[in-house]
């Protein structure tokens, strides 16, 4: 038989499929800058994401027709763009789709086509890359009033008032007084902030809960508009005021936020509980949504979990200038084991996406002449990088055996928050139980005492960190700043690094700063602080990561053991102990073996060896999760079955 002729109508589609597809594909990618540079204002940015990426013409190949009403209405979100150059597209892109239309249907082809548009992959990685923008944004923002905070409280703050001091009663600032009064003064301010709010803030063991949970209903985040605001003001708070936990948890759960709430308002049903969509439910005999709360289908709260994946990576990067990492991090920690997320599948691709859009913002854009690569050292171990070499034999006793030693340092850290958290923290029926005795005896109201508690909580724990950190100054913060001066043992002074404090605050020190480990004694001494003042804070509840925090730790145990005589101290071994101490450790409680490994290798200096460094770092990563779970059932997470 003769080939069917072509007909013009098909061929006219076609090309113009293909027109239009160019079209949102550039369109997509100015949106990611586009809400970089104008976002917040009016919602026109969003509105030009919803047209990039609401209706991906390639996909409507696959329905069998197309209902003849969705040729006489503007595509999906279309009517949102409201006034201006946005708008101007709508009449061309509602013509591309109206070409394909054509024959009957219902209610229900209409929104199932919908349902197959809003899931294309394409449509998911542009949304990613704009989520990936935004993020950045945000995250180098948070940086930037985090390091000018830091440096008015612990820089000029100080040196301030031993000015004022000297000058009006000749006497010298007390480092003791100011650095606990510094630190009480922080927890009464996180007390009264977090016990004002109406619902208790966001925390990012409530995104590792909310993703590890089964089913997707539960995966339902609060909105930006009310959750995010507290979590950055708490965590900026936290660890502008010393806390030794990090911005980077925060972050992960501000980006999860922005991912979550861009998905809503591009996928979201706006309709979903009005009469209409309701009765169109019960005409086609669903009677009840298909998907999660807020969603029309499971495939679009599907999406809403990769954006959030993809919003948490995005902010990770940002904050810490290493792509990819932030992507496994986020992946990892919403699995009680060493393995990425069941969400992963799908989810890791939106996740690098973001990673990607993030660090190019960051590098090209808002910090383009800041010097790329990692700043820590690990031969000033020995005093020359190249001198790091090991053989396979030393390589492997020193992963093993720094894998099973994270994995009881990890394991005695987070039974001990487990227990700090039972003694500051009354069980909810046992505190019911007091708040109605109180008010029965007329005391208070039922409920009433509970803002006083928390303040009163808050602000001891930051009297006890206080005069922890005046004896051992070197464990204040979360310790990403000061990493370089556990790293080396304390070779690099303290006052030399990005967090390090004036001399006058650390004159009072039990371990001089300044000067190398003397001894072992010392070396654990202040590793056994630092991991206490995590403690303290995450028993605390203060809002802040622990990745650095750890890291910090775990360093002096292995410059410890190497002053002990477990190995010499020139050693090619010592510097590879350090890592993959510093890996077991946090890995065995985070449980993110890989992200892990990347974050340490990657955030090294272009002269350590990273060949070298990373095998025994990945061994003794993966080894800390699994022997951490062979020593307690429990984690430091709560992970939804």
């Amino acid at each position: 038989k003769p080939p069917p002729r072509r007909r013009p109508l098909v061929f006219l589609t076609t090309m113009v499929e293909v027109t239009m597809t160019k079209l949102r594909n550039r369109t997509a990618t100015a949106a990611a800058f586009a809400l970089l540079l104008f976002g917040g204002g009016g919602g026109g940015p969003t509105h030009l994401i919803g047209m990039a990426h609401g209706f991906p013409l390639s996909q409507q190949r696959t329905s069998a027709s197309i209902p003849s009403s969705l040729t006489t209405t503007s595509p999906p979100h279309l009517s949102r763009l409201g006034n201006g150059s946005y708008a101007r597209l709508g009449p061309i892109l509602s013509s591309a789709v109206s070409v394909r239309g054509g024959g009957g249907g219902d209610g229900g082809h209409r929104r199932h086509q919908r349902n197959e548009i809003r899931d294309d992959e394409s449509n998911i990685l542009g949304a990613a890359v704009a989520v990936g923008a935004v993020t950045a944004a945000m995250g180098y923002a948070y940086g930037q009033i985090l390091g000018f905070c830091v440096d008015g409280v612990w820089t000029k703050l100080p040196l301030f008032l031993s000015s004022r001091l000297l000058a009006a009663n000749g006497i010298a600032l007390n480092p003791r007084y100011f650095i606990t009064g510094t630190l009480a003064l922080g927890g009464l301010l996180v007390g009264i902030v977090s016990s004002r709010l109406k619902s208790p803030a966001y925390t990012v063991a409530d995104f590792v809960s909310a993703f590890a949970a089964v089913p997707a209903e539960a995966r339902e985040l609060p909105r930006s508009r009310t959750a995010l605001l507290p979590l950055l003001v708490l965590s900026l708070i936290t660890s502008s005021f010393g806390f030794s936990v990090g911005p980077e948890a925060p972050m992960v759960c501000a980006g999860g936020l922005v991912g979550t709430s861009i998905a809503r308002k591009l996928y979201r049903d706006d309709r979903a509980d009005s009469d209409s969509v309701s009765k169109a439910r019960e005409d086609e005999g669903d009677g009840a949504p298909s998907g999660p709360p807020g969603f029309e289908s499971k495939g679009e709260a599907a999406f809403a979990e990769h954006l959030a994946y993809a919003g948490a990576a995005g902010a990770l990067t940002a904050f810490m200038g290493i792509p990819v990492a932030g992507s496994i991090f986020a992946l990892e920690l919403t699995r009680s084991g060493a393995g990425l997320s069941s969400g992963a599948r799908d989810a890791l691709s939106p996740s690098i996406a973001a990673s990607v859009a993030a660090i190019a913002v960051i590098r090209a854009l808002l910090s383009p002449d800041a010097a790329v690569g990692g700043h820590f050292s690990y031969g000033t171990i020995l005093g020359d990088a190249a001198s790091i070499s090991i053989s396979g034999r030393d390589m492997m006793i020193a992963a093993v055996g720094c894998g099973v030693g994270g994995a009881l340092i990890g394991t005695v850290f987070h039974k001990g928050v487990a227990l700090m958290k039972k003694a500051l923290w009354p069980a909810p029926k046992e505190e019911a139980k007091a708040a109605s005795a109180a008010a029965a005896s007329g005391g208070t109201k039922k409920g009433g005492g509970a803002w006083k508690r928390t303040v009163l909580t808050k602000t001891l724990v930051g009297l006890a960190v206080g005069l922890l950190s005046s004896s051992f100054p070197q464990t204040l913060f979360w310790g990403e700043g000061s990493l370089q001066c556990a790293v080396d043992g304390q070779a690099t002074p303290f006052g030399s690094t990005k967090h390090g404090l004036p001399s006058l605050l650390t004159s009072l020190a039990r371990v001089d700063p300044s000067l190398p480990f003397p001894d072992a004694a010392s070396a654990a001494s202040v590793g056994c602080a630092k991991l206490l003042s995590i403690a303290l804070a995450c028993a605390g509840k203060f809002p802040g990561g622990i990745i650095f925090p750890l890291f910090f730790a775990a360093a002096p145990f292995a410059h410890a053991a190497s002053l002990a005589g477990l190995w010499t101290t020139n050693s090619g071994v010592l510097p590879v102990a350090v890592m993959s101490l510093m890996a077991s450790t946090q890995a065995s409680v985070t449980r993110t073996p890989l992200a892990t490994a990347l974050i340490l290798t990657l955030s090294a200096s272009g002269g350590t060896p990273i060949s070298v460094m990373l095998p025994a770092c990945l061994v003794s990563s993966y080894l800390g999760v699994y022997v951490s779970q062979i020593l307690s059932r429990q984690s430091y997470f709560s992970y939804t079955k």
